[in-house]
């Protein structure tokens, strides 16, 4: 069985390479960004960076350095394809649905947003949440990686709602966090490893 694959920001940060093969492999059949994610793929896709994203001194100063990448969040959002170079992008390429989940004026990108624009996620969440709901109505597994609230909600909001009979839900993450613990692990297993060991173990021996 394919997965449906959930990732934080700190995927697309240490782990870009790899995640990029698993999808290349087929091994997915649906990407679920939180609104972190989303933004570091297309920042990473677009822009030389130093380290993994500006720092937030630099920020402070002037924070027009993530203008682009932003907008091309935005624009997504409105319907426009992703950039050439993402993660997103190649999920596009290979038909694969792309979910986004976020929360209002939690992330960067979304200082660049006006009224119509957050109407506009706020629907886009909306038909992404019952896209899922659906999903989750047959068997699936699904993992989470590195997204510590974002997913972990939805997902306990999801099963809720579809109350499915056979699947399985597991968590990676570098650190052990009490909600992916609770509410995604409680029905698999918990990866206490570094997001890019466990893509790894994934090419080489597989999930099952």
């Amino acid at each position: 069985m394919k997965k449906i694959l959930a990732i934080g920001g700190a995927v697309i940060k240490t782990a870009h390479e790899e995640l990029k093969t698993i999808i290349k492999k087929d091994k997915i059949e649906m990407l679920i960004h939180n609104g972190g994610s989303i933004f570091h793929d297309f920042q990473r896709s677009t822009t030389l960076l130093k380290s993994h994203s500006y720092s937030i001194d630099d920020l402070m100063k002037d924070h027009s350095c993530n203008e682009m990448s932003s907008n091309d969040v935005w624009n997504w959002i409105d319907g426009d394809f992703a950039p050439i170079k993402s993660v997103t992008k190649l999920c596009e390429d290979k038909n694969i649905p792309v979910l986004l989940f976020t929360g209002q004026a939690c992330d960067f990108w979304q200082l660049y947003g006006n009224e119509d624009d957050w109407r506009d996620a706020a629907s886009r969440v909306f038909l992404n949440f019952k896209t899922l709901v659906n999903r989750f109505k047959t068997p699936f597994h699904y993992i989470c990686m590195g997204s510590a609230v974002i997913h972990p909600e939805v997902f306990l909001k999801a099963l809720v709602e579809a109350k499915p009979k056979d699947f399985r839900s597991d968590v990676v993450d570098f650190l052990d966090m009490y909600r992916p613990r609770t509410r995604i692990a409680k029905y698999g297993k918990y990866y206490k490893m570094t997001h890019e060991e466990f893509l790894i173990k994934w090419l080489k021996e597989g999930i099952k």
